[in-house]
């Protein structure tokens, strides 16, 4: 079994549905039309999982680099969105604190 070692020491098991779905919602947020998202998914997402779940634990930091990397090089407008998830994300995050 593999596992994803998040920022804070936590262990959480490596789930491919998990990079799968975030791909999937970047894109339907950059709104790539749905034969391309499947396309995206088949060709960033799977060597991704495939890569990684061939290992014994990997750095969350790490697997996002990957994903990122990718899609930068396929559909930057995609992993714009995403980044801008992350930023919102962290936004919240300080607030509640």
């Amino acid at each position: 079994m593999t596992y994803v070692l998040k920022k804070g020491g936590k262990k959480q098991a490596f789930s491919g549905a998990k990079i799968r779905s975030s791909v999937e919602k970047a894109a339907k947020d950059a709104k790539v039309p749905a034969m391309k998202r499947k396309i995206l998914i088949r060709e960033v997402a799977e060597p991704v999982i495939r890569l990684f779940k061939k290992k014994r634990s990997i750095k969350a930091t790490v697997l996002r680099k990957s994903i990122l990397g990718r899609l930068d090089r396929k559909l930057k407008k995609v992993s714009t969105c995403w980044r801008r998830y992350e930023k919102k994300k962290r936004k919240k995050r300080k607030k509640k604190r």
